[in-house]
């Protein structure tokens, strides 16, 4: 298995389905270590802590909409 990129970015491949008739392949980088935040092995949506945490990075009043969604990390072959 290929290793994950420890010093960089970490690049994530995502299939959402959330729309069935046109679902899409999102390539995202998450390029800040700040923009990573720890989560518990029983969180199955995000709580307010988190609300508030993706609200102060993002800058703006936001909604988080769930999505049907698959990701993959990127790794770099060895």
């Amino acid at each position: 298995m290929a290793q994950p990129v420890i010093n960089g970015p970490w690049r994530l491949l995502v299939l959402d389905r959330s729309d069935g008739a046109d679902p899409k392949w999102i390539l995202c980088v998450v390029a800040s270590p700040a923009d990573v935040r720890p989560a518990a092995p029983a969180d199955e949506a995000p709580d307010e802590v988190t609300a508030r945490w993706v609200t102060a990075r993002h800058g703006h009043p936001i909604v988080l909409a769930p999505v049907r969604a698959s990701v993959w990390r990127v790794d770099r072959r060895p």
